[in-house]
């Protein structure tokens, strides 16, 4: 006879008499699962998983029982208690306090992995879909740093990844990252520095928002209980969404989702009065080609429109000019070790034109200096 007291639900699953015993078909009365069944209580936390779960894949909505509830529960206590949260016996209300959010937190976990079950990927095998749910579900522990000092603080994420949180911030993260998805939370204002990884997405949710990338450098700020909150990027490439544009896109129900992209030396702002997104470029632009430096920004009868390509690739910010207004024209200057705004303010003057700064990009108004 199997030891069916040290059987994981995946082996009940694979079972043939368990699945008979699940929907009542008839069996070998004399089988020794069978028999196990109708004598022992041993092990009937995996197998009431199994039982869930063999009902779900068939669409039939489960009676479970007050006894895995209660297992769910003192499970979640348990873990509280290993995590030393400061419940006194002497304060009962607090704890009663404690536990109802634990009821509340296991039926969420409870419902969330039975609607996961009922979505029409039934082409995935037994064993893989038993693998993420019955295996592979105990989630890691939530790691909060909070800064409560005067000076920025470094968090190492378990990625690699590094934040550099800002006082009165905090950030919260689980020990082990999801395989599909690198999430974080925040609260006020911090800098990532994202190792790039393009299977694995990392995530930023703060206050309304959340942030997508892959790999990238940039800084978000959300005070907390201020309107406006700003995303700003250094390096690379950033997604930002409201809340509920993300979950249509996290879901695959809305492909057609409305965000804004914004890239290295651009920044988004949100106000949450107008529930609208703000691309701007960031106040100091900073070279992000490693091939240029300060040194490359001298010019002698320069053709103007090669002048923006390099300001172009040194700020990886687009410079829009009608090519037909400069084609003849030249520059003749030093623009080394001037900040961007101050480059393009001396080349407005030395050309009679002027700038805009629209939607994160440059737009020049170059007057007519054909010769």
């Amino acid at each position: 006879m199997n030891n069916y007291d040290n059987f994981k639900a995946i082996d009940f699953v694979n079972h043939q008499a368990f699945r008979a015993w699940v929907f009542n078909k008839e069996f070998d009365a004399n089988n020794d699962l069978l028999l196990w069944l109708s004598t022992s209580k041993n092990n009937h936390h995996e197998v009431e998983k199994a039982r869930i779960y063999l009902l779900n894949i068939h669409n039939i909505q489960p009676d479970i029982s007050e006894e895995y509830i209660e297992d769910k529960i003192q499970d979640f206590w348990k873990k509280a208690e290993e995590k030393n949260l400061n419940i006194e016996d002497s304060e009962p209300t607090k704890k009663y306090r404690v536990v109802d959010w634990l009821v509340a937190a296991a039926s969420v976990c409870l419902i969330v992995g039975l609607i996961w079950v009922w979505l029409p990927n039934r082409e995935r095998s037994v064993n893989s879909l038993i693998a993420e749910l019955f295996i592979n579900n105990e989630s890691s522990d939530q790691v909060e740093k909070a800064n409560k000092g005067t000076t920025s603080m470094k968090v190492l994420l378990p990625d690699g990844s590094e934040v550099t949180l800002e006082p009165n911030s905090s950030v919260s993260y689980p020990e082990k990252f999801d395989k599909e998805l690198r999430e974080v939370s925040l609260v006020g204002e911090a800098f990532f520095d994202v190792v790039r990884n393009p299977d694995q997405p990392f995530i930023v949710h703060f206050n309304e928002l959340v942030v997508k990338v892959l790999g990238t450098s940039f800084t978000i700020r959300a005070p907390k209980g201020d309107n406006k909150m700003q995303v700003l990027v250094k390096t690379g490439k950033v997604s930002v969404f409201e809340n509920n544009e993300w979950q249509k896109l996290k879901d695959n129900i809305n492909p057609a989702v409305h965000g804004v992209i914004i890239t290295a030396n651009q920044k988004v702002e949100y106000l949450k009065e107008t529930a609208k997104f703000e691309k701007k470029l960031v106040d100091s632009p900073a070279i992000i080609n490693p091939v240029l430096s300060e040194n490359d920004f001298t010019f002698e009868e320069t053709p103007l429109i090669d002048v923006f390509e390099k300001l172009e690739k040194a700020y990886g910010i687009k410079i829009v000019v009608d090519e037909n207004q400069v084609a003849n024209c030249t520059l003749t200057a030093t623009l080394s070790d001037e900040p961007l705004i101050e480059k393009l303010n001396l080349i407005s003057k030395i050309i009679h034109g002027n700038y805009e700064m629209i939607d994160g990009q440059i737009v020049m108004n170059v007057k007519s200096c054909k010769k």
